[in-house]
């Protein structure tokens, strides 16, 4: 499963749409916390389950470091550009709340030295790799429907693994490319592309193949917005667009 942000209710509905089928390991592959209303509550939810690997991803960073998308630049840059300026200072809001409250819970360190990868060797002899948005990179260009297939070819390319699994850009995606990698994309829990489903992926991996299922399971998106307006988030309406909406993908 992959970007989370913060949406407890979500992950919640995954792990109960999860627990009828015997998961061995779990792989949360960045974007935990950032834009949802309960990032401490996420990041617990993690910590109890028995076996799972975690990957950082760039609004993991954001919270760390307080970088920004480089669509937003700097402050500095924005100057002179009210669009810039609005989403810079949004985006900054929206660090700031989510970094006090780890703070305040004693759960900012936990975000501290992530791994940027995953690497598991299956039942066949092949290797799995887990990223957030690619090999080199936790932001950029990631796994999804619309890279053209020599582009998401090089995007892997020389990645020492036969099957790769991100997430980044909230696109369920399972395709073949290149020399035969397999390139899935498990979707998003917090913020999915469809309003009210969190979206996650099952990896079932024997001596002879691999299977690969996508999954959703429904949520309260109204209540979560509600908590966020509750909670004195400060970005809640650009959430709030996403929850009702569905993740709109942006323009290549």
């Amino acid at each position: 499963m992959s970007d989370i942000h913060g949406n407890s209710a979500a992950l919640e509905a995954v792990l109960a749409d999860a627990a009828p089928l015997a998961i061995d390991r779990w792989w949360a592959l960045g974007d935990h916390v950032l834009f949802g209303p309960r990032p401490v509550e996420v990041l617990e939810l993690l910590a109890a389950l028995p076996d799972c690997g975690y990957v950082a991803g760039n609004t993991d960073r954001y919270v760390l470091t307080g970088d920004q998308p480089p669509a937003h630049a700097t402050a500095s840059d924005a100057v002179g550009r009210v669009d810039l300026v609005e989403r810079y200072g949004a985006m900054a809001g929206a660090i700031g709340w989510t970094r006090g409250a780890l703070v305040q819970a004693g759960y900012l360190d936990r975000l501290s030295g992530l791994p940027p990868e995953q690497r598991v060797v299956l039942q066949d002899g092949s290797t799995l790799l887990g990223i957030h948005a690619s090999p080199l990179s936790d932001d950029g260009p990631g796994i999804d429907t619309r890279s053209t297939d020599e582009a998401l070819a090089a995007l892997l390319a020389d990645c020492g693994a036969t099957t790769v699994v991100g997430g980044h850009t909230h696109d369920p995606t399972d395709r073949i490319v290149g020399d035969g990698i397999r390139a899935l994309n498990c979707g998003s829990v917090g913020l999915s592309r469809r309003s009210g489903y969190a979206s996650w992926m099952v990896i079932d991996a024997s001596e002879k193949t691999i299977q690969i299922e996508h999954r959703e399971a429904a949520f309260d998106a109204e209540a979560v917005v509600a908590d966020l307006h509750r909670r004195g988030y400060p970005n809640a309406a650009f959430v709030e667009s996403i929850l009702a909406e569905g993740f709109q993908p942006g323009p290549r």
